[in-house]
């Protein structure tokens, strides 16, 4: 059985275009985290920060903090000769013609004091911000904006009462008070899970479907069929053909990330972040912060989308396999999948916005898959039921067994010729 699934995977191991794709989206994903890496200096504060300070803020390490801002600033005023109570005021203050009267030694100090004095303000500002949010106000907002009503407005609401004890609770255990990058400044969650992983996904998504669909044709495309199949092992040669496409999927989306993330966090220095709460306040980028439904770290986070996108990406594996058992053609394969793909993630568009439906539909691999930037979010808009994941992949696993149970007991029966 394994040497048939070793040459199965041979087929795409040896496939051009397949090894090319791969090469050109390594190589594109790459240069997109090179290339926005202009900013990778200042990140490395934080670092400093955290093993200086501690990665939970507190009043002490807070003022411990502080005193040290305003020393360095007492540093900048004997620098300038001059009487500041903030590295801003001296930059506001600031002439072109003055900007030669310092070296790039003294430039480094200011540029550093100036990022200190950043994550500071943003410290003090905490308590202050998190006070002024309302959940069940927001939740009305959000009813509004997206025209909701009757059953699905009830479901909206009562959901966002759930989620407004969780914050409350987030706010009294501290999960906000702990060291990240500054997300308004970098936006560095939505560089990592939005841009670099929606690439990957992508990228995968369609590697996958193309290897998937050629392993499970070959012989079809090749006219090889009758003679394949009438062999002692048979029409159940399809049992190794989905192992080899899983087993392909699964080399495949590994390639991707360890390529990608292994430049990522080359490039990136996450060293000392990776016990914060992915539920920081510093993780704020937009209107609302991030808020997960549980005390999730920013490794765990990560593992857990890694893990999440891994296994839908294996049902997508399983579904190509399904569908190309039935049409028996690769190219068939890919449009109608592209096509599937498309319609199920625009499915909730078509569902009343008075209706429980309109979230039931949003239950898709598209969904999941394409939403990652808010996985296991309270704060993730009409998809911010606490069991979203897990409801997701445990019905779609079973709609993908039984579709390739399915195909494969009919494959087992229909006429080939």
């Amino acid at each position: 059985m394994m040497r048939i699934i070793f040459h199965e995977c041979k087929k795409v191991l040896t496939s051009p275009i397949l090894i090319s794709l791969i090469i050109v989206f390594s190589a594109f994903n790459i240069f997109v985290i090179v290339s926005s890496s202009d900013h990778k200096e200042e990140l490395k504060i934080i670092n400093e920060i955290i093993e200086t300070y501690g990665l939970d803020i507190t009043d002490e390490s807070l003022d411990e903090f502080k005193s040290d801002v305003q020393i360095d600033v007492a540093e900048l005023n004997r620098m300038t000769a001059s009487e500041f109570t903030s590295v801003y005021e001296f930059l506001d203050g600031l002439r072109y013609e003055d900007q030669e009267k310092y070296n790039d030694e003294q430039w480094e100090f200011i540029h550093r004091l100036q990022l200190k004095e950043m994550y500071l303000n943003m410290a003090k500002s905490i308590d202050e911000s998190y006070k002024k949010i309302d959940i069940q106000k927001m939740a009305e907002v959000e009813i509004e904006k997206y025209g909701l009503s009757g059953k699905a407005a009830e479901t909206f609401l009562n959901e966002n009462e759930k989620f407004s004890e969780r914050f409350e609770e987030m706010v009294n255990k501290g999960e906000q008070k702990r060291w990240f990058f500054a997300g308004k400044a970098y936006f560095m969650h939505t560089f990592l899970f939005k841009t670099v992983f929606l690439q990957i996904i992508i990228e995968s998504l369609l590697l996958i479907v193309l290897t998937t669909a050629l392993i499970t044709t070959y012989e079809f495309e090749n006219r090889t069929h009758l003679l394949t199949y009438s062999t002692k092992r048979g029409r159940k040669l399809m049992k190794n053909k989905l192992l080899s496409s899983l087993a392909m999927a699964t080399t495949i989306v590994f390639l991707l990330f360890a390529i990608t993330l292994g430049t990522f966090f080359a490039v990136f220095d996450y060293s000392h972040v990776w016990g914060t709460s992915i539920s920081s306040a510093f993780n704020w980028e937009y209107n609302f912060p991030y808020v997960a439904w549980w005390d999730i770290s920013v490794g765990a986070f990560l593992i857990g989308v890694i893990a999440l996108v891994f296994v839908t990406l294996l049902l997508f594996s399983g579904l190509t396999f399904a569908l190309s058992v039935t049409v028996k053609n690769s190219y068939i394969t890919f449009f109608l999948m592209a096509a599937l793909f498309v319609l199920i993630w625009l499915l909730p568009g078509f569902m009343p916005k008075s209706s429980i439906l309109l979230f039931v539909s949003a239950y898709t691999l598209p969904t999941l898959i394409l939403t990652v930037t808010s996985s296991f979010m309270g704060s993730s808009g009409l998809i911010l039921f606490e069991n979203f994941e897990w409801i997701t992949i445990s019905f779609w696993t079973v709609i993908t067994l039984a579709v390739c149970f399915w195909s494969y007991k009919r494959f087992l029966k229909i006429d080939i010729q």
